[in-house]
């Protein structure tokens, strides 16, 4: 059994970079990625400037249908992606792979100019003279009163901010008229060729061969393996910026992930639970006018869609004027800050679970019914087996029997489709419900993130729900062990 569970452990790294490739693959053919995301983005934005009469930086061209993104911005844009890369290293850097990052680029500042740069927490500025780039610290310094620095192009001089009289020079970093000197940054420079989008008249994409300086921190071999800033990939668990909510994609998974785990984790359990209960007491009682009773109860739910049921309970039973009865709150999993605040330990408790009762109906409603006709089914179909007649036969009482004998082999058609379950509890079928009720759930979160062609979103959600998902089916197989020992997956050779 320790040897099946290693495996399977072994097994889930290879299907998590299955699900990798086969989305890179996917973003990388179909048009609209996440450049197209970002660039769709801010020309909707000028294009609101230009029809009101305001400038919008980046943009060039004249009139609403003819602005393009100017190509220091777009690179800009590239580097933030983590798009200034060719495509095979962009697909390693997804999985597992270390490369150091450039800060900038000959796209990205012009000969005689100079960029302020704010990269891994350091604040630089750069000045670039031909295929030479000067970077030095350009924080505040009150000790020595020279303060940020902005660049005077007509000058081609550093100047204070705090006294525009204090100018260095950009090449050597030395105050002119005075002994102050500029922390200099190392950097090193290399030329690098990538396969690049050229946009031609009607922003059609064409593959071109581009060739540039990217600009690095000088560091050595054994510090650069040392800078964990230097390590990418999902499997150490680095997740990219989402694009639409400029946030870290973990960031918006692990906010989300609790919501959806209270309501999936205690949904799921109170769905198996009656599930087991009420379908043992219709196999024993089949036949019965309680088994008749249950059994449409049984089949109005199943026929009633989660969604259906949140709306009818908002309606009928919500804060709404038209309510019967006000017995559930309209949205979120508590009442508003300045009210919850107030409360007690169990006054928060019961808020708490007042606004979780409908939801976690509605997620349970659909699964508890078709779990439970496949409980009494299963029930009943061990009742007619040889192992059970003959314990009968052998005066065991039909309590014994059904708990003893039967009830194990049950289950085992319930544990085959736990993992999925599990996962649609918290993605799929979730998503209308979060929805409805104003939750912020992680299914939620995913659904947002399709519509919004958020691919680093995305590819996190998935990535993540994979291995969620992975999971519970080994424990799935485990469970096939605990509820029928004779159940082995080690190799017997006869």
């Amino acid at each position: 059994m320790w040897a099946y569970i290693l495996k399977r452990l072994l097994l889930i790294v290879p299907t998590g970079i299955g699900i990798v490739t086969v989305f890179f693959v996917f973003s990388e053919l179909v048009p609209g990625g996440p450049l197209d995301q970002v660039e769709a983005m801010i020309l909707d934005e000028a294009r609101k400037s230009a029809e009101g009469g305001a400038a919008f930086g980046g943009v060039g061209g004249q009139g609403a249908g003819g602005l393009t993104i100017d190509p220091e911005i777009r690179m800009q844009i590239k580097r933030k992606l983590g798009l200034n890369h060719n495509a095979f290293e962009r697909y390693l850097r997804m999985l597992v792979w270390f490369s150091r990052d450039s800060f900038i680029s000959s796209r990205e500042i012009g000969d005689g100019e100079s960029r302020r740069v704010s990269f891994r927490g350091q604040r630089l500025i750069v000045y670039r003279a031909g295929q030479d780039f000067f970077a030095y610290e350009n924080v505040l310094d009150a000790g020595r009163q020279h303060g940020e620095l902005t660049f005077d192009s007509g000058g081609g001089v550093f100047v204070s901010t705090l006294d525009s009289r204090v100018r260095f020079a950009p090449r050597t970093g030395r105050q002119l008229d005075g002994d102050l000197a500029l922390r200099r940054v190392p950097v090193e420079v290399r030329n690098e060729r990538f396969n690049e989008f050229a946009y031609d008249a009607v922003q059609g994409r064409t593959v071109v061969k581009e060739e540039r300086q990217e600009v690095y921190l000088a560091e050595s071999t054994w510090k650069a393996l040392a800078d964990w800033d230097n390590w990418h990939g999902y499997f150490l668990l680095k997740f990219p910026d989402s694009i639409t909510q400029n946030k870290k994609s973990y960031e918006l998974i692990a906010e989300r992930l609790p919501v959806s785990m209270r309501l999936g984790i205690v949904s799921f359990f109170l769905t198996y639970s009656l599930c087991l209960l009420l379908g043992i007491a219709k196999a024993v009682k089949n036949g019965t006018r309680f088994d008749a009773a249950t059994s449409v109860l049984v089949l109005i739910g199943y026929g009633t869609p989660g969604f259906v049921l949140a709306v009818f309970l908002i309606t009928m039973f919500g804060p709404g004027s038209d309510a019967l009865v006000h017995a559930f709150p309209l949205r979120g999993l508590h009442s508003p800050p300045e009210i919850y605040g107030a409360l007690g330990l169990f006054g928060k408790l019961w808020d708490n679970i007042h606004h979780l009762i409908a939801p976690i109906l509605c997620l349970t409603v659909g699964s508890f019914a078709g779990l439970t006709m496949l409980t009494k089914n299963s029930v009943l179909e061990q009742f007619d087996q040889l192992y059970a007649v003959a314990a009968r036969a052998r005066g065991l009482s039909q309590r014994r029997v059904l708990f003893k004998h039967i009830l194990r082999n049950s289950l085992i058609p319930l544990v085959t489709g736990f993992p999925e379950r599990f996962v649609m509890m918290f993605f799929a079928g979730s998503v209308l419900i979060e929805k409805i009720f104003s939750i912020d759930g992680i299914g939620l979160l995913g659904y947002t993130a399709l519509v919004e062609r958020d691919y680093p979103l995305m590819i996190s959600n998935l990535f993540v729900f994979t291995y969620i998902g992975l999971f519970c089916q080994l424990l799935s197989d485990i469970g096939y062990v605990v509820v029928d020992p004779r159940i082995s997956f080690e190799e017997h050779r006869s």
